[in-house]
């Protein structure tokens, strides 16, 4: 069976030396490893998880650095096996900058919903001189694709489009997790995008508790938008002003796979006594 490759990659980590005329930096090492992050997530059938160590060498010489994996809820031989390096320890020679730790990803329960599982890896220096850098230890999260709530979880993009033709300024996407605090059949949670007022202006990233009944997605109005004192509220009725008509945002999964803003909902502040914007109902957004 042909496998799927995640390859994690991220921007270099570099080492900045400072000085000056009449200051001279110095540094305990010369050389260091470090995880390129600090969390992984893989979904459970994506076959083969490769995690970089990247080893900062200024002076080019043979380098081993020690890995070590750490049972958490996920068990080794039953959640996943490790391929590379087999005997833990990674050896980089002058010229080599990252390496790979190579995991494998089995499926017990693939087609049951048995709920996430993770477990930890960590590096250490196994050649004298050589330091272990911002990130020693990552926690690797295997999400269960059986999740009853699948067909929701995911990344969705979208155009809403503003009664006061402000904002968005482009597509708006929407991150939707399962909630790891509520009932897993029911509880999701919307991230970002159903307020690109604030993702765009404002830098936050606020998060919302939402229920699924059926097809439709509610997200609970009247909860904070992470910025002062603003929160989100939902209009059902043809004239959002109207105070008597505050109520929840609602998304409806359709059978083309789209999930459609069914009603406007807008960004209210209570001390200002008005809206930032108000999104217009009828967006539709696709899962990326």
């Amino acid at each position: 069976m042909k496998r799927n490759i995640i390859l994690f990659v991220a921007a270099a980590v570099t080492l900045l030396l400072a000085a000056s005329c009449n200051r001279k930096v110095d540094y305990q090492y010369e050389k260091y490893a470090t995880l390129y992050h600090s969390s992984f997530t893989v979904a459970e059938n994506a076959g083969e998880l490769r995690i970089p160590v990247l080893v900062k060498n200024t002076k080019g010489a043979d380098v081993q650095i020690s890995v070590k994996i750490a049972e958490g809820t996920a068990e080794e031989g039953v959640d996943y096996e490790v391929v590379s390096p087999a005997n833990g320890i990674l050896s980089f020679s002058g010229d080599t900058d990252s390496l790979d730790v190579v995991i494998n990803l089995l499926t017990p329960a693939l087609g049951e919903f048995t709920g996430a599982k993770n477990f930890t890896v960590s590096v250490a220096s196994a050649t004298e001189g050589v330091g272990v850098g911002l990130i020693s230890n990552a926690n690797v999260t295997i999400d269960d694709i059986d999740h009853p709530l699948a067909a929701f979880i995911g990344s969705w993009t979208g155009e809403m489009v503003g009664m006061f033709g402000n904002w968005p300024k482009g597509p708006s996407t929407i991150t939707v997790t399962a909630d790891p605090n509520g009932d897993p059949f029911t509880d999701l949670i919307f991230d970002g995008g159903i307020n690109p007022y604030f993702v765009a202006a404002i830098g936050a990233n606020p998060s919302f508790s939402a229920k699924v009944d059926g097809n439709t997605v509610t997200v609970l109005a009247e909860q904070p938008m992470g910025y002062s004192d603003v929160v989100l509220l939902g209009f059902d009725h043809a004239d959002p002003n109207a105070a008597a008509n505050y109520d929840h945002a609602r998304f409806e999964l359709q059978e083309d796979g789209t999930l459609v803003q069914l009603n406007a909902f807008g960004a209210y502040t209570p001390s200002g006594g008005g809206f930032y914007e108000i999104y217009l109902g009828g967006a539709v957004f696709t899962k990326n």
